[in-house]
């Protein structure tokens, strides 16, 4: 006898055999035992769910002379039959592949026979969504008021495309996903049948890759066998074509660490081992969504990932070392890189340069890059500090400090400047509180711009024209020019003029040459150096 494929040697024969779906099984289980029997069912999932096995154990069981708790006995003639597949009782029509209203009509001219050795006659139409309009219209009468012995069932993985008139007279169930967990269970069962091994961690790789499709998984465990009865991870690994989590895991490091150099060359390494980069592209996509999820949810992560408790330790430990925000940029990357590969006349350039932008994050000027740019500073600034607080500083004051302060002859009091009147403008506000007022105004309305704000100070206003000037540091230039632009320009003296009450300019200028740190400074900017690099450090003032 030819090999029969897995996936046919395990399909169900009879409700008791079926995984997950248990809801659907139920019901229906019932309607056989109370003689309930609907005209028409529609069962609705993806690909591998158990619809069409379903189906057929459901024709079998209405069928069936003695069910046994609604389950077909196995052993009537008409169960024996439609195991034979010799059953004229029960037709199978492919909508997908007989699409016309010739075929429909075809279709409905045998439902006026009655069944030959059963109750009832059983039309099973397999991804009827398939099907043209005149199609639906021409089977729609009869699907509303068939004889008393037919039953339709419809099979579909895209409801949404079925009329709602054929809709409405279907009893609609949907099958779900099954869970990773249960897919694992009949992969092992088919895995001891056919006399094979097969480790945990493989079987898991595959029932995670099926997706929540069991014929899928069953598939995948055909082909693994078709090479050899042991079933490792490295086995499951060149089948599928993936990456093993330890790469995934070292890759998602280099792009935290911005490493470029190291990408480049785990990139290399990947297409030389023959990795399908649309595969890596969707098991980073996944590797960065378990990441997102240990951020948010990290005690729950193993029940919701179908995880082991030491990998979802690992993922929750990386996570540690990463922003919300900086997940979530990278993860929306590497899910563009899926749809743009597939029109890619180069797939590595695709993924390369998608990796990159991740590394190079910290040269990019929009709001969110500068957004995560703080964050990942405050981090390291709190981390320095709790350094820093652990660690004892005395200072030891100088041996003659108290004479070289007695022999200091006290200086002459100066006279007592009288404080200089502040100019207020028509709203009541002095020149610094119009600007706070703005900047608060900007913060709301215009994040970027703000942002830009934020890298200097405000230095004072001449009339209707208000200056700000920017912190000493690399980069400065970029800053005063960004602010300087027409639009920003404008932007800041619209929120000026609404918080001032009259016309107003803005003008933002580079630093003058001593404008140096404080000499109070110096030994805080001298530490800051050391520990992140002097390259790393601007220094700013607060814009409010």
């Amino acid at each position: 006898m030819a090999y029969q494929a897995l996936y046919r040697q395990w399909r169900p024969a009879d409700f008791s055999s079926m995984v997950s779906q248990e809801a659907i099984v139920s019901t229906l289980r019932n309607q056989v035992m109370t003689g309930r029997i609907a005209h028409a069912y529609l069962f609705c999932g993806s690909r591998g769910t158990g619809k069409t096995s379903t189906a057929k154990i459901m024709a079998k069981a209405v069928n069936c002379a003695n069910p046994i708790n609604g389950d077909p006995c196995g052993k009537c003639e008409s169960c024996r039959r439609l195991a034979a597949e010799e059953s004229m009782d029960v037709l199978e029509f492919d909508a997908a592949s007989n699409s016309r209203v010739e075929d429909a009509r075809d279709l409905m001219e045998t439902v006026k026979y009655p069944p030959q050795h059963g109750r009832f006659k059983v039309y099973i139409i397999d991804e009827v969504h398939m099907l043209s309009t005149n199609a639906f219209n021409a089977l729609l009468k009869t699907l509303e008021e068939p004889p008393a012995h037919v039953v339709f069932i419809l099979a579909t993985t895209e409801p949404q495309k079925l009329p709602a008139t054929i809709l409405s007279r279907c009893q609609r169930f949907d099958f779900g996903r099954i869970p990773a967990r249960q897919i694992v269970g009949r992969l092992r069962q088919a895995v001891e049948g056919a006399g094979a091994t097969a480790t945990d961690s493989a079987l898991n790789t595959i029932a995670r890759a099926a997706e929540g499709g069991m014929r899928d998984a069953l598939s995948i465990l055909d082909m693994c066998l078709g090479y050899q009865n042991d079933v490792t991870d490295e086995l499951v690994r060149n089948v599928l074509g993936t990456s093993d989590r330890f790469f995934l895991f070292r890759f998602t490091d280099a792009l935290e660490s911005e490493d470029a150099g190291e990408v480049m060359r785990m990139i290399d390494e990947l297409i030389h081992k023959g990795r399908d980069p649309m595969v890596f592209a969707k098991d980073m996509s996944q590797h960065l969504r378990a990441l997102l999820m240990a951020k948010t949810c990290p005690d729950d992560l193993a029940n919701l990932l179908d995880l082991t408790q030491e990998t979802a330790y690992e993922f929750v430990e990386q996570a540690e070392e990463m922003t919300v925000t900086r997940i979530m940029r990278m993860l929306e990357m590497f899910m563009g890189v899926e749809g743009e590969l597939r029109y890619a006349s180069s797939p590595r350039l695709v993924i390369e340069n998608a990796s990159l932008k991740c590394c190079l994050r910290t040269q990019e000027v929009d709001a969110r890059a500068l957004t995560e740019r703080i964050q990942q500073l405050e981090k390291k600034v709190a981390e320095l500090t709790e350094k820093l607080a652990s660690c004892a500083f005395v200072q030891a004051a100088p041996a003659n400090a108290k004479k070289e302060k007695a022999e200091a002859k006290p200086a002459a009091p100066k006279k007592a400047e009288a404080p200089k009147p502040k100019v207020l403008t028509p709203t009541g506000r002095s020149a610094e509180d119009a600007w706070k007022e703005a900047v608060k105004t900007l913060q709301k309305g215009n994040p970027m711009v703000y942002g830009f704000l934020s890298f200097g100070r405000f230095a004072g206003c001449d009339g209707t024209l208000y200056r700000w000037v920017a912190t000493p540091a690399p980069g400065a230039d970029m800053y005063v020019g960004m602010l300087n632009k027409p639009s920003s320009a404008q932007a800041i003296a619209a929120a000026l003029t609404d918080a001032a009450g009259m016309e107003s300019r803005f003008e933002a200028v580079m630093p003058s040459a001593d404008n140096k740190p404080a000499d109070g400074e110096e030994s805080l900017l001298a530490a800051l150096g050391e520990t992140f690099d002097k390259a790393n450090i601007i220094v700013q003032d607060d814009v409010k």
